[in-house]
């Protein structure tokens, strides 16, 4: 099979490659060089809204699995136009090519913001879609595009929700890194772990290479037409993830309590069935051997 990947360049298809490269033809394509070495060599410069560059990329694929987006929550606050640009219309010229490529199967990395805040938790896909960003409401429109395209030309396709994936390859670095990055830098520069509020609001937490191994049983599975959680089924609170940081390093981890940040969901954990009935998933990373990965 030949899989084409956008984003190629990101932390999560670095582990599509690692995941599918053994049994498929897989490359990639992103405005960004790659930096992760399971992407280095199979990704071409190309932007996803240029229709013709992504016409060309889509030549002979059997799936495109679109991880391409604009992530950053803040960010979408202040450009919810540049959001909107890359994460709306990139996906519609992603679909574009790849109807005009003949592609058989089109697998949509979403997001649980998509959801808002949670009425009820877990959270099934047939949850109310009732996203608080712009990020979230950008995602779901991409969703929309993707069912729109599939039921107009007949394009195969699965959408995917991931929850609170993280990995050792995400940048520590960025402002908009998720509480695992920052935790872990923590730890490494000596630094106290910073919670914000009292520490038990949950989260679903599961390694990006869970992500991958999913994205990679829907692009290869005859289930089709289907949205997916991806997650782990587990609700973790963060001051539970720091005692698990505290159990990795015994007596060399301390915490530091802030204010509770403004709007922030109190709990998101992600009821999985769906994905374990039609894909047989189910994660295999536990969190203290992911956050291990970290340190070795």
């Amino acid at each position: 099979m030949k899989v084409l990947i956008t984003g190629g360049s990101g932390q999560l298809a670095s582990y599509l490659f690692e995941e599918m490269s053994s049994e498929h033809d897989v490359t990639g394509v992103d405005i960004r060089a790659p930096v992760h070495r399971p992407a280095m060599g199979r990704v071409a410069k190309a932007d996803i809204r240029d229709l013709d560059a992504m016409t060309a990329a889509g030549q002979g694929c059997d799936a495109i699995v679109h991880t391409a987006a604009q992530v950053s929550v803040q960010r979408s606050t202040e450009d919810p136009s540049g959001d909107a640009d890359t994460n709306v219309m990139g996906t519609i010229a992603v679909l574009r090519a790849a109807a005009a490529a003949g592609v058989k199967k089109f697998v949509y990395i979403s997001s649980a913001a998509a959801y808002g805040d949670p009425q009820r938790v877990p959270v099934d896909e047939d949850h109310p879609l009732m996203p608080k960003s712009f990020y979230g409401a950008s995602k779901l429109c991409g969703e929309h595009y993707v069912r729109a395209f599939g039921s107009t030309f007949g394009l195969k396709w699965i959408v995917i929700r991931p929850f609170n994936f993280y990995s050792p390859r995400a940048d520590p670095l960025s402002p908009y890194s998720g509480v695992i990055t920052k935790f872990a830098q923590a730890v490494r520069d000596g630094r106290p772990l910073r919670i914000e509020g009292d520490g038990l609001q949950t989260r679903d937490f599961l390694h990006a290479r869970d992500v991958a191994r999913m994205v990679s049983m829907a692009v290869t599975s005859e289930v089709s037409d289907q949205t997916f959680n991806c997650g782990s089924g587990r609700g973790t609170s963060i001051k539970e993830l720091a005692e698990t940081f505290s159990t990795i390093f015994p007596g060399k981890v301390t915490v530091e309590h802030a204010p509770p940040r403004t709007s922030d969901i109190r709990d998101s954990v992600a009821e999985v069935s769906r994905a374990r009935r039609l894909l047989d998933f189910e994660t295999r990373v536990g969190l203290e051997e992911g956050l291990r990965g970290f340190f070795d």
